[in-house]
């Protein structure tokens, strides 16, 4: 399973707070058993994550994206492939 994936079960799976998307997903990265140095690239793009202008028109943030993604909802969960293809260059 991905970081992404696994955050977006996590956040789903957490009730009616979860943590921020961002910090749970650093909490999954320093869990990983992979080199500092990719942990380090894996941080980078979860606090660079950026919605584009087209995107932005329907999502706040990287929660708000998780959660539609969820949802069933077909953009948020292309952004969330994206999100996931990004992490995993890290490697």
């Amino acid at each position: 399973m991905s970081l992404a994936s696994l955050s977006l079960v996590l956040l789903t799976a957490c009730g009616t707070s979860p943590p921020p998307a961002e910090e749970l997903a650093f909490e999954v990265i320093d869990t990983l058993d992979v080199d500092e140095s990719v942990k380090a690239c894996m941080r980078d793009e979860v606090t660079g994550f950026s919605l584009t202008d087209e995107q932005a028109q329907g999502f706040e943030n990287l929660d708000d994206v998780a959660a539609k993604a969820a949802d069933g909802n077909e953009l948020a969960q292309n952004i969330i492939a994206a999100f996931e293809a990004s992490l995993a260059a890290c490697r």
